[in-house]
């Protein structure tokens, strides 16, 4: 099921969804570099709407199925682009699930902006307790992980915007912008 236009809909979520998760990844690393604890509420609360927008999104490339491509390039270039989209969406979606489970596993709860989710697990001297302590692990770890690969992704991704727009001068990047 492949398409030549995409809706103000899709260009919509394919942009917020680009700032949020470039936006909590460069969060998450400020706060682990500068272990700046207080934003991991902002953290996890942005994570979780921006997870609610992913949803969304999935359920509508499903629906619409994957714009057909402009360009006429190589088949190998194609296939990058359609490996490096699927490492785009699959990351969106373990990104935040590993978060929250790494929240929920360590103890901590799942809240956004103040309201409980899941609450807490205190322990004995009031601060949250891991209810499991290595899937909390396993579960930071992928999310660690899972960012690392999405820098990448999205690396890739930027590039070959650029490429397309500088180098082939079709209109893929204009279509993404609404424009054409």
């Amino acid at each position: 099921m492949e398409k030549k236009s995409i809706s103000r809909v899709e260009i919509g979520l394919h942009w917020t969804i680009a700032i949020g998760i470039i936006g909590l990844i460069s969060l998450g690393i400020f706060m682990s570099n500068t272990r700046s604890f207080s934003l991991y509420d902002i953290h996890k609360s942005i994570g979780l709407l921006v997870f609610a927008i992913v949803v969304v999104r999935v359920l509508v490339r499903l629906q619409k199925g994957w714009p057909e491509n402009i360009s006429e390039g190589p088949a190998w270039e194609h296939g990058v682009a359609r490996v490096v989209h699927w490492i785009l969406i699959l990351g969106t979606i373990i990104m935040p699930l590993s978060g929250m489970l790494d929240a929920v596993m360590s103890g901590q709860g799942l809240s956004i902006f103040g309201l409980d989710l899941i609450a807490d697990n205190p322990g004995n001297n009031g601060r949250p307790q891991a209810i499991d302590e290595s899937m909390a692990e396993m579960a930071e770890e992928a999310h660690q992980l899972t960012g690392y690969v999405l820098i990448g992704a999205i690396v890739l991704h930027v590039a070959g915007a650029l490429k397309h727009h500088l180098v082939d001068g079709d209109n893929t990047l204009i279509r993404m912008l609404g424009r054409s």
